[in-house]
């Protein structure tokens, strides 16, 4: 299964990260980790365009991707990246309700 954490403070989305393997077809052919990859990879391409500075974010040996916001952002920036990742959660909870048992997406308060 993939787990997604999306960490919020306040409302607002902090960092998220992605972990694990759906399992849903044979390596290769496997629909829903293509799906969220392509989503979590997407996004973090975004961030990087719209973040001058601070964006910290990493893939370990296990493929875990983990990406967290600056802390310190112009608003135009806070605006761009906020509606950048709402989106991603957005089609990663589609993709939990159309496939479930394969993904969960958890809400997770923020902690520095």
């Amino acid at each position: 299964m993939i787990i997604v954490s999306v960490n919020r403070s306040n409302g607002t989305i902090k960092g998220y990260s992605v972990r694990g393997h759906a399992g849903y077809r044979p390596p290769g052919e496997d629909i829903v980790c293509a799906a969220v990859s392509m989503l979590a990879q997407t996004t973090l391409l975004g961030l990087a365009r719209f973040i001058r500075e601070g964006l910290v974010y990493d893939v370990d040996d296990s493929g875990t991707l983990t990406c967290r916001l600056p802390d310190e952002m112009s608003k135009k920036e806070q605006l761009q990246t906020q509606a950048i990742v709402e989106t991603m959660v957005m089609g990663l909870k589609n993709l939990q309700e159309n496939y479930r048992g394969y993904i969960r997406v958890f809400r997770r308060r923020w902690t520095s």
